[in-house]
């Protein structure tokens, strides 16, 4: 069993001792400031949330969403810990309510920072490339591991990857973010190897072999339970709340930006958000509830864009307050590693989050635009893969000797990065064309295919 005061380590990545240092209200506050000003943060601002190459500010980018879902996961984790040490748990003296809300505001800011562009398309796109040129680009020596980190290219593992390796600290800890906060971060603590299981933690990879001595570092400092002989690991207890905060705002506000872009008519988001506006003191069924509420004079009196602001306020205060109960109610599970569904499964308005949910699949995400957008990513990210692909095998080739590559790869190589070295493999030669092609935004890739092409400058 788990227990809290490994959970909430302060130990760093490259730092020695407990890496108990930064800001002095929190040593997690560090975390923050080190997310905050990241350059892979920022490029969350033109990173696609739901609707790909949107304009003038009117719905949610990767960043803004971030940012709703790092103020709903502080309020869970305050609200947590605040319970969990009035509870009397086995908690450090140090840690207050408020670090268990900034461990889980970190973990939500940074939970999509790896991310490709053009969002899921874009994961497809490459997974569908490194399949489609498996024998050309794979060198013999490669493990099936290691080659599966390509065609299962995968967010929440080059997420880990960033934060580990590619900013401030390059190589040496990366960010060198606490292991609470990188805990609570995995949301998937298995790797790519781990065929897809039914079991929460391995539906997906969440780091890569590269940084698998990383994870195994994390996991045996936060007293992770390992599951078997494969490399699987229970989650850190409060990676349920990163992702109850991302479930709760993507349910909620997809739908309010699915009015924005008129997907959706704003009485068909009313009647989904109602019942999770109106909690059940207002009636014993979702329609009584809705009934209740639409009835109200105050309700009635507002105009449609005032509602649906009143609908999604209520509506992630209600999940929210219903969350940490439900992490309470099985804290036991969560410590034992052994708890298998997302946490708002387990709250009461599971019914109706669900139906958001449904409703958002098959309305919102399938318009034509964002077809159009996403098919035409394919194409983008596909051109962007061979080109700097094989700039960098020949890069190899020459044995990092720029000079003596052809002048069309030489200047790819200098587009990719000032930073770029030669490395001893050709898996982690090609890391550095998935480093560079997934850390793009959306626009910054479109304009990079466009240059590569010919097609504008």
């Amino acid at each position: 069993m788990m227990n809290w005061t490994k959970l909430l380590s302060t130990k760093r990545i490259g730092v020695k001792g407990d890496g108990a240092f930064g800001r002095e209200e929190s040593p997690f506050l560090l975390d923050l400031d080190r997310i905050t000003f990241s350059s892979f943060f920022r490029r969350l601002q033109d990173k696609t949330q739901v609707h790909p190459l949107s304009e003038g500010g009117r719905v949610r980018s990767r960043l803004t969403h971030s940012i709703e879902v790092a103020s709903v996961g502080r309020s869970l984790g305050f609200g947590v810990g605040r319970k969990l040490i009035d509870g009397g748990r086995d908690i450090p003296d140090h840690i207050s309510p408020h670090d268990f809300g900034y461990i889980v505001q970190v973990a939500c800011l940074s939970h999509d920072i790896g991310n490709p562009p053009f969002g899921h398309a874009g994961e497809a796109a490459i997974q569908q490339w490194f399949c489609d040129h498996a024998d050309d680009v794979f060198s013999s020596d490669m493990t099936e591991a290691e080659k599966r980190d390509f065609i299962c290219f995968e967010g929440n593992a080059q997420g880990f990857r960033i934060l580990n390796k590619l900013d401030y600290f390059r190589n040496e800890g990366g960010f060198r973010l606490s292991h609470a906060t990188l805990g609570a971060f995995t949301k998937y603590p298995s790797d790519s190897s781990v065929k897809k299981m039914k079991t929460i933690e391995a539906k997906k990879a969440g780091f890569c072999q590269a940084e698998k001595d990383t994870f195994n570092e994390i996991a045996d400092s936060l007293g992770l339970l390992q599951k078997g002989r494969e490399a699987i690991w229970c989650r850190h207890p409060l990676a349920y709340l990163m992702e109850a905060a991302d479930d709760i705002c993507y349910r909620v506000a997809d739908l309010e930006d699915g009015v924005t872009m008129e997907c959706v008519s704003f009485r068909d988001v009313e009647y989904h958000l109602a019942p999770l506006a109106w909690s059940h003191k207002h009636g014993s069924t979702l329609e009584a509830r809705r009934a209740d509420l639409m009835q109200q004079d105050w309700y009635q009196a507002m105009g449609a864009t005032e509602k649906l602001g009143f609908l999604r306020s209520k509506a992630i205060g209600n999940l929210t307050k219903a969350t940490v109960d439900a992490f309470m109610e099985n804290e036991e599970h969560l410590l034992k590693g052994d708890f298998n569904c997302e946490l708002l499964a387990m709250t009461p308005f599971a019914q109706e989050a669900a139906a958001c949910k449904k409703f958002a699949g098959e309305s919102i995400f399938g318009t034509r635009r964002k077809l159009e957008i996403e098919t035409a990513s394919f194409e983008i990210l596909s051109q962007l893969l061979k080109a700097f692909t094989q700039a960098v095998l020949e890069y190899e080739e020459k044995n990092g000797t720029l000079k003596e590559m052809s002048e069309k790869n030489r200047r790819l190589i200098r587009l990719m990065d000032t930073e770029l070295n030669l490395a001893e493999t050709r898996y982690e030669n090609l890391l550095q064309v998935t480093d560079f092609v997934s850390g793009l935004s959306d626009r910054s890739a479109v304009s990079m295919h466009n240059i590569i092409r010919g097609i504008s400058l």
